[in-house]
Formats: structure tokens, C-alpha cells, sequence
């Protein structure tokens, strides 16, 4: 019969060895949601462009070539709006995944 030192024991390592399963499942999970998010991006980036080139939008040049000035103002920010709102996400993203390795790294150390 085991002592109560030992279940003890073995109790603490079960709910270690359970911590750093979930922490490793929180990492990849948002890992591979980043992965999917940064595959996205050209769809989403060409999907924006072509809505604002869409002929309602294109100005009226003499050359009838020439996009307008507005137009152009128009991509740019909405590129700059999809680049900050990654931005900001990755390095949420980035700074979570840090908390889970040194999590990870601290359950290592107790195992």
C-alpha cells in the first residue's frame, strides 16, 4: 500500500504533467491560428483592392487609363489598416505564445 507521502507525490505529477499538456495545446493552437490567419492575407488584400477598383470607384481621367488620386488614397489605407490590425495581432500573438513557453518551462523544471 502506498504511502500518503507518494500519492501525494504522484497526485502532483499527474496535475503537472496535465498543466503542461494544456499549455502545449494553447501554444499550438494559436501557432497554427497564426499560420491561417497569414495564409489569408492575399486573399483578403485582393478581395479589398478589387472592391475598390471596382468601376464605381475609378475616377474619370483624361487618358481614361489613370486611377484617381482618391482611389489610390483609398488602397493605401486600406492596406495600412490591414497591416496595423496584423501588426497588433501578431505581437499579441507573439506575447501570449512567450507566456506559454516560460509556463511550459516552468512545468518542466517541477517535473
Amino acid at each position: 500500500m502506498p504511502s500518503l507521502k507518494e500519492e501525494t507525490t504522484d497526485n502532483r505529477k499527474s496535475a503537472l504533467t496535465t498543466a503542461y499538456q494544456e499549455v502545449c495545446k494553447g501554444y499550438h493552437a494559436i501557432d497554427n491560428f497564426r499560420a491561417r490567419l497569414l495564409g489569408f492575407l492575399p486573399l483578403a488584400s485582393g478581395a479589398g483592392v478589387f472592391l475598390l477598383l471596382g468601376p464605381k470607384f475609378l475616377g474619370q481621367s483624361q487618358s481614361g487609363g489613370e486611377i484617381a488620386p482618391a482611389v489610390l488614397l483609398a488602397v493605401g489605407l486600406f492596406g495600412f489598416a490591414v497591416t496595423l490590425g496584423l501588426f497588433f495581432h501578431e505581437f499579441r500573438g507573439v506575447n501570449y505564445c512567450r507566456s506559454l513557453i516560460e509556463a511550459g518551462k516552468n512545468l518542466e523544471d517541477q517535473l
